[in-house]
This record gives C-alpha cells, structure tokens and sequence, in this order.
C-alpha cells in the first residue's frame, strides 16, 4: 500500500474546516514579487496575441486551454470556438521554440528567465496526454527541465491523470496540485504547484476587502501548502489591483490575471511604490489661543509644498502612524490650482498666482496673463514697512520662490531672474545656488550686493543682528544635499525677520522636493520629503503659539503624479501606491491655516485667492 503525505491530510482537513485559531497568524516572510517569477497569464490563448504578450511581459507562467480531437491539439475556450490553424504547435509550441533559437542556447528568455505553460486539459486525460506526450517526443530536450536548466516546464491542468498515474507519463510533464487529494510522498515529487478556485473560499469581487473569516480561509490554504515546500495559485479571482494586493499579502505565489501588460507594470513598480517608514516624528500639539476667529495676524507664514495633494499628504501621514502636524489643524480648505492658460498648472504659474493674486499662463513669472508685470506680495507689504523673506530647498532662481521677487515671460532665464533679486525689496532669501550669479565675472551676484543685499554661504553664517539688513543666503550648489534645509533653516528665518521688527513680517517657505517624487515615480521621495516639510510645519504652529499673532497657511502650488494609495499600516507606516502619470495633475490640493484670520482660507479658494485675503488681512 502506497504511504500517504500525513502532514498534508492534516493541514487540507485544517482548511476544509474552516480553522482559522492554528494558521491564522502564520506569517509569510516578505519577498519580493516580481513578473519573472509570480505572474500567470490565464487564458492566454484569448490574448490578441497568444503568447507574444505575455512573453513580451516577461511573464513566468502561461495558461493554455487544450481540446483533443482527430489527433490534433487544438487551442480554444470551448469545444464550439475550436479554429483549425490555432493549434498548441502553431500558438505556442513553435513561438517557444523560435524564442530558444532566437536567444541561444535554448533560452525561452534573453535574460535566462523561466517559463511553464499550463496545460488545461478539456477533453479526457489519458488520451489526451498520449498524443500531447507523442507529439513533444522529438523535442522533448526543450521541455527537460531536470537536465536542461533553460528547459520550458510543463505542467498539466484539468481533467489531468490521477494521481497514481503521474508515472505513467514522461517526467518533463508535471501536475497542478489538487488541494482534496492525498498525494503520495513520490506523487508530491511530480506536483508543480497548487491550484484552487478563488470562489471554494469567498464570494468576494475584489473591491473593498475580503471578509475576515474568508481571508483567513484563504490564507490558510496559502499556508498550509507552502508548509509542504510548494507553490500556489488562485483561480477565477477578480482582476484587480486590489485584489493583486491582497493575494500580495497572503504569500500567493502566482497572481493570475488576464491582463498581462497591465500586471507587468504594476509588479516592475511596485518595490518602488512600496514605502516602509524607518522612523515617526513626534507631532506637536497646538495651543489654539490665537485659532479662535478673533484677532487679526502681525506675521503671515506661507508653507507651500510642491508637487502635494492630499494624496501625498495623506501617504505621509500614514507612514507617520496616521498623524501629522497638519492633521493637527481644525481650518481645512482647498485651493484650485489651473493656470489662466490652462486647466493644469506649472510651478511658475501656481506660484505666480499664490504671490500676486492673479491666474496668469503656464511658464510666467509675476507677469499678468496680458504680459504685463503684477506686484508681488513683498512687493506690497514693503510699502507699509512689513519685512519678507523667501526660504526653498530648491536653488533661489526656481519657479516657486522666484514668483516673490522676479518679474518674467519664461521660467527657464534664470539670469534674468537672478537680476531680478537687485529690485526686490525682499529682506532675507534662502536657497540653493545658482551657476547665473557667477556669468562673467560675478556680474548679477555683485549686482545683487550693490542693491543692498549681504550674501553669505551656509545657514550658519546668517548674522545674528538682523534690523535693518538685507540678506541672501545660499546652501550650497547641489539640490540633492539641500533636501533637509528648510528644516535647518527655518527657526533662523523667523528669528531674521522678527527680530527687532514691530511691523510684521511675511515668509514664504517652500519644500520643493516633493514635486520630484511625483515627476519620477517616486513614492520614497513623495514621502520622505511631505515629512520633513510637516516637521517644518510643525515648528511654524509653535511660533504662532509663543508669538501669538502669526498666521500660517499651508498648501500646494499643484499636485503631481497622480498618486493613489492603495493600501497602508498605519502600525508599521507602510504605504503602497501607484502613479498615474509623471506629470502635473489638474486636481486641487488641501489649504490649511491656523491662527489670527485662519477662518478667511476654509471652503473652496482659487489659489490667486490667497495673497489677496492676505494682503487684506496685513493691511487691517
């Protein structure tokens, strides 16, 4: 009598009964998913192009619906969509082997990757397997992957052989596992991998979530049968990213889905769109004795953070358990971000818009849609004594910051711009450099120092006596190390403008990098840059709580890449999600204030709305 697999009679009767108390908590070690190994075509065959997409895809397992009649092969769906020329030789025995030929030395794959196609039987198993394993005789070297290690793996489906059958048939061929048979210790060798119909555990359409018993269910399938050293599969699953995520999260071996291409992408991306937070920040807990719609503000903090909508924020927030400092704020609006020109936005144009309280087109900065020059906010408020300064990570002559002081048709003349900095009446400027302050000879630096202005290198270096005195301060020359800066330099900004100041001040501080994550894709930089920027926020609502008539407002000069978030933990700060484009976005982003008039910026704003309330509320 043959010796049966005891541990796996056991842990099927565990599934069959619906236990969840002994495998629910059964972890899976995190890996790496990727479309070499875990993804599998279902239905191929249905493909515009049988095989070729998913081949081009890189796919790691292919399925292949098989009809025997006459002593032919015959690929379809049903008996009735059986087409003479679509034969398993014709669809995917002779692209396979044009592929190993292709790619030399036998290579299904340039790359060295693997395959196995999945043959479905529908008609009866024993004569079925007969003719498939007398016509793959003569190339059977291709299909031998105990001594080819290129070599395609077979696996049969559906009315398979039974069990103790398997030896009857050459050992290129091996079986999808059934989760109700119990399989010898020499039968478990010839199993490939487990199958099971998604619907034998729930009822579940792949929106939402799974119910928790049906989760559990299934999970412990997955468990139990990677308990036995193999691999697993769902069957008839919806085809959604979700449900992608959640089969992700239960350890599933092959994703199955109809979509090759579109699965492809997700998986290449999706270590890069998976963020695992390595720390939290302490959030501070605002006083709110001056957020009581009562007085009027003497400092106005402008905290834009480029390239966030409430999708990045929210990301943030999620890696940092679910709170930030902006969370913190109870005065929630929102702010339409479209250029005069267009229904999305630049940074020129959303900034020009937050700084003079006019839309203008894409690409300008402080000039009117008309093309005539619009006055900037510190413009402004320097006619009535009110100091201003302008603090951004990215280099001074950037789109953001050079809205608050510089006057031009087109973004990218960052000499002109740079000159721009002598006519403004700004107090402090903070930024990275510039290789346009140095053209011949220093030319606009020593015109910049001749309008008034000191320039110092190094946040460090900022003098302490402020009354009185113009500065600009540069980083360095190398964004990539100016990420943190607003972080470092903030404190010494607001001490700047405050000190000995009796008339106020305005400053506009920009965390630029966010933007970056959204144009590459990448949700690290999204999020590592939202939280150094909430950190910034963090320390602007404890100044307006020890000053006690500062206004702050936080927001966004656009949203970029589409970002959705798909799932996260809040426990741990892990976040997936993917991007839609890696461009600017239409979509407006959240307006947060908090203070003296914080009451002026809740509800549905244009962003051209800011500087005039603003303004207004300065000149109260």
């Amino acid at each position: 009598m043959m010796k049966i697999n005891k541990t796996f009679l056991f842990l099927l009767a565990m599934v069959a009964a619906g236990n969840t108390a002994t495998y629910a908590q059964t972890t899976v070690p995190v890996r790496k998913y990727e479309v070499g190994k875990n993804t599998h075509s279902h239905n191929d065959y249905l493909q515009s192009q049988p095989f070729y997409t998913a081949h081009a895809n890189h796919f790691a397992s292919i399925e292949v619906d098989v009809f025997l009649v006459d002593n032919q092969l015959y690929v379809a769906h049903t008996k009735e969509d059986i087409d003479p020329k679509r034969t398993l030789e014709s669809l995917y025995i002779e692209p396979v082997l044009r592929e190993m030929k292709l790619n030399g030395n036998d290579k299904v794959y340039k790359d060295g990757g693997k395959l196995q196609l999945l043959i479905d039987l529908k008609t009866a198993g024993e004569p079925t397997m007969k003719c498939l394993e007398a016509k793959l005789k003569p190339l059977r070297k291709y299909f031998d992957v105990k001594n080819n290690p290129n070599a395609v793996r077979l696996v049969i489906s559906g009315d398979a052989p039974a069990a103790d059958r398997f030896k009857a048939y050459d050992d290129i061929f091996f079986f999808d596992g059934k989760r109700n048979v119990p399989y010898t210790a020499d039968q478990m060798k010839r199993v490939a991998f487990f199958s099971a119909g998604l619907h034998e555990f729930t009822k579940w359409n792949g929106l939402g979530r799974m119910v928790e018993p049906d989760s559990l269910k299934s999970k412990n399938f997955v468990d139990s049968v990677h308990t036995l050293g193999k691999e697993v599969r769902f069957w008839g699953n919806p085809d959604t990213k979700t449900c992608w995520q959640a089969f992700i999260k239960m350890g599933v071996d092959y994703l199955n889905t109809d979509s090759p291409a579109e699965m492809a992408k997700f998986l290449n991306q999706y270590e890069r769109n998976t963020y695992a937070a390595q720390s939290k920040h302490e959030t501070y807990l605002p006083t709110y004795k001056s957020d009581n719609n009562k007085g009027k503000p003497k400092n106005i903090i402008l905290l834009i953070s480029d390239g966030a909508g409430f999708s990045e924020f929210w990301a943030a927030a999620t890696a940092n358990g679910g709170y930030l400092n902006a969370t913190q704020i109870k005065h929630v609006g929102f702010s339409n971000t479209a250029a005069a020109n267009d229904y999305t936005t630049d940074s020129a144009a959303g900034a020009t818009a937050m700084a003079t309280g006019e839309k203008t087109n894409n690409r300008y900065i402080g000039m009117g849609a008309t093309g005539q020059q619009i006055p900037n906010l510190p413009e402004m408020l320097s006619k009535s004594g009110i100091r201003s300064g302008v603090l951004s990570n990215d280099r001074v002559t950037g789109a953001t910051p050079s809205s608050f002081f510089a006057h031009r048709m087109e973004r990218d003349q960052s000499d002109s711009i740079a000159s721009d900095l002598s006519r403004s009446p700004l107090s402090l400027v903070i930024g990275g450099y510039n290789k346009a302050f140095a053209a011949q000879d220093n030319a606009i630096l020593n015109q910049v120092k001749a309008s008034g202005f000191e320039v110092y290198e190094g946040i460090k270096n900022l003098p302490a006596a402020a009354k009185n005195k113009r500065v600009i301060c540069f980083d360095n020359d190398r964004p990539e190390e100016n990420f943190r800066l607003i972080e470092h330099a903030f404190d010494e900004s607001v001490r700047f403008l405050s000190t000995d100041n009796k008339k106020g001040f305005f400053l506009m501080v920009e965390g630029a990098k966010i933007d970056q994550g959204g144009h590459t894709n990448n949700l690290k930089i999204c999020i590592d840059e939202y939280l150094s920027f909430d950190k910034v926020i963090g320390k602007a609502l404890k100044f307006a709580d020890q000053d006690g008539e500062t206004l702050v407002l936080i927001t966004s000069d656009h949203e970029t890449g589409g970002l959705i978030v798909l799932d996260g933990n809040y426990k741990n700060g892990t976040v997936v999600g993917t991007f839609t484009t890696n461009d600017h976005t239409g979509l407006p982003v959240p307006l947060l204030s908090y203070g003296p008039g914080a009451e002026n910026f809740t509800g549905f704003l244009q962003n051209s709305d800011i500087p005039k309330k603003v303004a207004e509320l300065l000149k109260k």
